[in-house]
């Protein structure tokens, strides 16, 4: 779980947009297709019950037989237990699910690597719960791929947040400056850089080398 911030995400995340037993898919058309009203993606799926919130971007689900299914969330990324924002990501997901009922939509995968789910998560009213924790500065869009149907619209709420200094992975944003003249896109003064952007310094950085440097 790699966590993004900066006040020039929207540059950054500009270059991105321009460059089974839960059945229900994301759609099949061209990737990123972008869906402005959140309840959209909520219409189809899986219904199943919620057992626990495990993190920021996991849940656990009880399924009619009692067994438990481990969910990760598709797209977004959420900070390890014990970095900064942990918590915040954590019980806004649980603020969002409540202890009802919950809709899983399968995009491309059917499981990850460590045998778990893979599906976009909706609540019992229908809030797309990738897009509320992007949307209030809980949580940074990360392309899985080949799950990558709505990532586009998932960059363009992280470039809002990061913009107006949403949540606490974005509050410190202003903080950063842009590195005019210079081999570097941005100067992170607070935090650290990551790839394109400035992350909390205590946030473990799983992006490649970018522009951003620290200041």
């Amino acid at each position: 779980m790699g966590i993004l911030n900066s006040r020039n995400l929207l540059a950054a995340l500009a270059l991105l947009l321009l460059g089974g037993c839960f059945g229900g898919q994301a759609g099949s058309g061209r990737e990123g297709a972008i869906r402005s009203v959140d309840p959209l993606i909520c219409n189809g799926g899986e219904q199943a019950a919620l057992d626990r919130v495990v993190d920021g971007d996991t849940i656990d689900i009880k399924l009619g037989n009692g067994e438990i299914e481990r969910v990760r969330l598709i797209g977004i990324d959420t900070p390890e237990r014990g970095e900064s924002c942990f918590a915040e990501a954590t019980d806004y997901l649980r603020e969002l699910l409540g202890n009802g009922r919950v809709t899983l939509i399968r995009d491309k995968s059917n499981r990850d690597r460590y045998g778990r789910l893979v599906r976009y998560v909706c609540s019992e009213n229908d809030t797309f719960t990738e897009a509320a924790l992007v949307r209030e500065g809980l949580a940074v869009p990360y392309r899985y791929y080949p799950d990558t149907y709505y990532a586009d619209y998932l960059q363009e709420l992280g470039a809002e947040a990061a913009m107006a200094a949403k949540g606490c992975l974005f509050d410190s944003a202003m903080k950063n400056s842009a590195a005019q003249g210079s081999a570097c896109c941005l100067i992170c003064r607070s935090g650290k850089a990551c790839g394109d952007v400035c992350i909390p310094a205590d946030v473990t950085c799983r992006l490649p080398t970018g522009c951003a440097c620290d200041g």
